[in-house]
């Protein structure tokens, strides 16, 4: 037989922890007349209504639950519910309640529990919902005659008078009522009372023998009586004694329900989504006060408006600490449009909501992770009794999401092979800019160039450049073919935005593989590529492009990456929203056309304008002391240092020009160069991918079976597979026996593995379990992942310590790769060599190359001039020290003098410029020529100019380039033009030193060129700037130079 209990089976219910139901507003009344035991039920009208009833904390005034068995047919309903006395708690203590239905035949004929506290005057119960098998049934509630009042606690304010500064003002503060309820025939006037006050459990005040008249004044607790001991955010209870006569007290208080005055929460949900939004419900439980300026008591509404509130700031309980997580985001909970809240004096008892968003870590989490909140109130000078209160703490429970994209890329490698979020893979032998990845809602997009390989194989193409735009800023590596039958050389940063960008961090190699960037946008999502050259000299190009996303991504990217949901069968969603199978159809809906406005490949982006924050939602996070860090994306990428050190960047130009003083005064600015970037080469319409038999023994099989073993053969793939879940290299085997097909050879099998493993450490570094998981070693998982990681074994040089080359002396790099051994190679196809004096000025002059090293890199560069075709050397060679900005980029800077008016006789200027990595062994020269492009046509391959028949010529402002090296780590000498200028360097030098003798000079750069009254600063003082077209990379300036660092040979 069934033994039906009092409860619905399944349901299991409990006390909430860290919540004391006792407290007043933790519990509910209820006080239904129907429900005591005195109240005789018609059985036909039984209700059976405790089926369902709300599970919560329930009072009962002047009464309890009853204790004893009631008669049947009573508290309005036929078999009531009653709990043993037995099992009831001490006071101040919580325990289970057994309870019993009464039956006709038994007085429990079913039982159960429920959670009941003591809470001294009174009980609490959790009542749960009843077993309809029963019906009807209900709980049974017994009356107490001997209580008289019930007492509770209720805030108020005063008139007052506040001293501020010796000064009297009107005021108003808080005030505590002891306001008493009355047992049913009770006159609470013909009473006399005691009253103790307590705060946090201790007795504050006392008063004896009061009328109930008396009992409304001198019986309450005032603000001044409590606030050199205590602040708000405190408990208040008070406990009276009611008696008929003064005399005849027998101690027996009852005592009211703790009050809570203060700051107090509640959550809307008890878990918070990543990227999910939850309510914190704020309200405070005593009024504000106020002071009052007498010049305003004839308006005092619209003062108490402007002047009586607080404001309550989300802080974070610990001191600020670094929260950055692996996966690059902060885990810091996102607060919506703000960081706090005012809450006004005239409407204190509102409740105010602050949203609060599940911020993604980019992590996938063992368990749940837990965000803690607090508000704390900031001075309040008009009642300073509110001044930084702080509420409980807040815990959010933040459920994780990261673990629906784990095994989520998306990619583009080699020639090349495609791969969506959800994994379905298709070809794009196709040439031209490309969408691979646009957001939905955020101003995210990143775009691919490709165009045909240079290694023979016309119906193949490569990827050549890359470009991730989040707003208005872009970053881009570009590496494209132009058409001047030359190689583009851009790796720059055009960021001017204050807030939200990317972070980057670069990694620099003479490795063919080495040299790339990870890049994390606001989104979460985390960009990965590798770029270089296959030979010394070959093209450049981008060996794979890997997409991690983010939560933020979920049902949100658009794009050859195609629709991220967990399916593959709508990923081929094109761009204007229709859906096809057809691989080529959709590739070519996301191609840019041909000088669009959306391309990120021009020289002058297209400024696209950013919704403004009515149209866009504001997520800020909150510091320990509450200030607010905000932006338009849910998600908080972890700060990255960008700053330059020792005289190296961190592997790209910032290219934003950023207005100054001298740029609003229209006079040179001395540290800008012009750096032409000519359009990518648009190759027209691709011809039909031709179908290529395998070459030489390889076949189908052959192929796949060396992917696959060369694969295996990496300690970290063997690792990956065996501790990332879902990771399989069999997965890339399919691309990489495409590529030994196409190209007869394994050229592209290292590139493959590349890729593969690091999307097995973009995988890895976001598992929680394996940085808590170790070893035999003692070390975590992912550390003795790392071990192993690191790129061409730190070229045997270094150690590799988590997935970080630990490089010897002398070595550097992100395998230990870059050292001065061997010279640096420059070629001229990579660098266009043209600088237009009409745009910019030509003092900084970025050099495309390979094998840069950081720690001696010297330019060598000889001027000359040039008319028609002859070219005329001035002076000799000057040696000074470079700048290096990654492997293949650096930057020799020759100071320019300021503006004068050019000539038709002006002819054009340039460099021949050389470069070493030890100061001993220089590369071969490339030309770069400085000219008027109102005034002169020039060819840089024939060496020539041709002047131009142009009136505007003459108006144009140029600078005159004097062929002083702008060096930082040398004395800036000026190159000698003849012996007749001797004299005046002689005066030149005696002036400058007499204008900034109290500025002690350390070293002067001359320029022998310029008029006297022209104004040359000494010292080139200002930030380096390095622009490219319209744009500009700013640079920070490097320490002054040393003497012995010049080479004066020539002088």
């Amino acid at each position: 037989m069934i033994q039906y209990g009092l409860f619905l089976l399944g349901i299991v219910y409990g006390a909430t922890a860290d919540v004391d139901p006792c407290q007043e507003g933790r519990h509910v009344i209820m006080d239904d007349p129907t429900r005591f035991t005195t109240y005789v039920t018609d059985p036909s009208s039984a209700e059976c209504g405790d089926i369902d009833i709300v599970v919560q904390w329930y009072r009962i005034p002047f009464g309890f639950l009853a204790t004893t068995p009631p008669p049947l047919n009573r508290c309005g309903t036929r078999y009531p519910v009653w709990v043993t006395p037995e099992t009831l708690p001490a006071i101040g203590e919580s325990s289970l309640g057994r309870i019993c239905l009464r039956t006709t035949s038994d007085n429990c004929r079913a039982d159960g529990s429920i959670e009941v506290k003591n809470c001294g005057s009174f009980y609490v119960y959790e009542l749960v919902r009843l077993n309809s098998y029963w019906c009807p049934l209900g709980y049974c509630l017994e009356a107490d005659s001997s209580i008289l009042v019930l007492p509770s606690v209720t805030p108020s304010l005063t008139d007052d008078t506040t001293v501020v500064d010796g000064n009297e003002y009107s005021s108003k503060t808080i005030l505590f009522t002891c306001t008493m309820e009355a047992n049913t025939g009770v006159d609470r006037t013909a009473l006399f009372y005691d009253v103790i006050w307590y705060i946090n459990g201790r007795e504050v005040k006392r008063r004896t023998a009061l009328t109930y008249t008396t009992l409304q004044s001198d019986g309450t607790l005032r603000e001044n009586e409590w606030t050199t001991s205590y602040t708000l955010a405190m408990q208040i209870a008070c406990a009276v004694e009611a008696m008929s006569t003064a005399s005849t007290g027998t101690g027996n208080f009852e005592k009211s329900a703790p009050f809570f005055a203060g700051i107090v929460t509640e959550l809307s949900a008890d878990t918070l989504q990543e990227n999910g939004e939850l309510e914190l419900r704020v309200r405070i439980t005593v009024p504000i006060g106020c002071m009052y300026d007498p010049r305003h008591e004839n308006n005092i509404k619209t003062y108490e408006q402007n002047n009586c509130f607080l404001y309550v700031r989300v802080v974070r309980p610990e001191p600020d600490t670094d929260l950055c997580t692996l996966g690059g985001l902060n885990s810091h909970t996102l607060i919506q449009k703000g960081c706090g809240i005012h809450i006004y004096h005239t409407d204190w008892t509102a409740t105010h909501v602050i949203t609060v968003r599940g911020s993604p870590d980019n992590i996938v989490n063992s368990g749940y992770r837990l965000a803690k909140l607090q508000l704390r109130t900031d001075q309040v000078f008009i009642h300073e009794t509110w001044t930084n209160v702080l509420s409980d703490n807040i815990e959010i429970h933040v459920h994780d999401d990261d673990v629906d994209l784990m095994g989520k890329l998306c990619y583009s490698s080699n020639d090349p092979h495609m791969s969506t979020f959800d994994g379905r893979n298709f070809e794009l032998q196709k040439s031209g800019e490309y969408v691979l990845y646009k957001h939905d809602s955020l101003m995210i997009s990143i775009h691919a160039f490709f165009q045909r390989c240079v290694f023979g194989w016309s119906h193949a193409t490569c990827n050549c450049a890359i470009a991730i735009r989040y707003k208005n800023s872009v970053f881009r590596v570009n590496y494209c073919k132009h058409s001047s039958n030359g190689f583009n050389s851009a790796v720059e940063f055009n960021s001017c935005d204050t807030e939200d960008t990317m972070t980057i961090k670069s990694f620099q190699s003479r490795h063919t593989f080495g040299s790339g960037f990870q890049i994390v946008l606001p989104s979460g999502t985390m960009v990965n590529f590798r770029y270089g050259s296959y030979s010394t000299g070959g093209a450049m190009f981008i060996h794979y492009i890997l997409i991690k996303p983010s939560v933020i991504d979920w049902m949100a990217s658009t794009g050859l990456c195609g629709h991220l949901n967990g399916t593959i069968d709508d990923d081929f969603i094109m761009k204007d929203g229709s859906q096809t199978d057809d691989a080529a159809e959709f590739s070519n809906s996301w191609k840019i056309p041909s000088g669009s406005s959306e391309s990120l490949f021009k020289n002058r982006l297209e400024q696209q304008p950013i919704p403004s924050t009515g149209t866009q939602h504001t997520y800020c996070t909150c510091n320990d002391v509450g200030e607010a860090t905000c932006s338009n994306s849910p998600a908080k990428p972890c700060s990255s240092a960008s700053s330059s050190t020792n005289n190296r960047y961190v592997g790209f130009l910032d290219t934003c020009h950023r207005v100054t003083k001298r740029d609003t005064d229209h006079t040179d600015q001395e540290t800008t160069v012009y750096i032409p970037s000519w359009p990518n080469l648009e190759e027209g319409d691709d011809p039909e991918t031709e179908t290529r038999d395998w070459s030489g023994d390889w076949t189908e099989a052959s192929a796949a079976e060396a992917c696959r073993n060369f694969f295996r053969t990496s300690p970290l793939v063997q690792t990956c597979e065996r501790v990332v879940p879902g990771f399989h290299s069999e997965v890339y085997v399919p691309d990489c026996t495409k590529d030994i097909k196409l190209t007869g050879s394994t050229m592209f099998m290292e590139s493959t593995l590349n890729l593969l493993q690091t999307a097995c450490i973009s995988e890895a570094e976001r598992l929680e379990n394996l940085t808590n998981e170790r070893t035999d070693r003692g070390v975590t998982i992912l550390e003795d992942l790392l071990s192993i990681s690191c790129l061409n074994n730190c070229s045997n040089v270094g150690t590799c310590v988590n997935g970080t080359c630990e490089c010897e002396a002398g070595y550097d790099g992100i395998d230990c790769s870059e050292s001065g051994d061997i010279p640096p190679y420059l070629p001229q196809n990579r660098n266009i060599g043209m600088c237009d004096l009409s745009i910019n000025v030509c003092s900084k002059l970025v050099v495309s190359g390979e094998n840069f090293a950081a720690a001696e890199l010297m330019c060598k560069a000889q001027r000359f001039k040039l008319d028609g075709d002859v070219v005329e050397m001035e002076g000799g060679p000057v040696t000074f020290s470079g700048t290096y900005v990654n492997s293949y980029l650096a930057v020799c800077s020759i100071l320019a003098s300021r503006k004068r008016r050019s000539t038709s006789t002006d002819k054009p200027t340039g460099y021949k410029i050389s470069m070493s990595n030890d100061r001993t062994t220089f590369s071969d020269e490339i030309t770069f020529i400085i000219y008027n492009f109102n005034c002169f046509e020039c060819n840089i391959t024939a060496l020539r100019c041709t002047e131009k028949q142009s009136e505007s010529c003459n108006q144009q402002t140029v600078d005159d380039v004097s062929t002083v090296p702008d060096d930082s780590n040398s004395p800036a000498i000026g190159i000698a033009v003849g012996v007749s200028m001797a004299a005046l360097v002689v005066v030149l030098v005696t002036i400058c030193y007499r204008l900034f003798l109290k500025k002690s000079v350390v070293a002067a750069k001359l320029n022998f060129e310029a008029e006297l009254d022209d104004g040359i600063s000494l010292y080139n003082e200002e930030p380096l700037i390095i622009s490219v077209g319209p744009m500009s990379y700013a640079l920070p300036q490097k320490p002054l130079p040393a003497w012995e660092d010049t080479d004066i040979s020539h002088m």
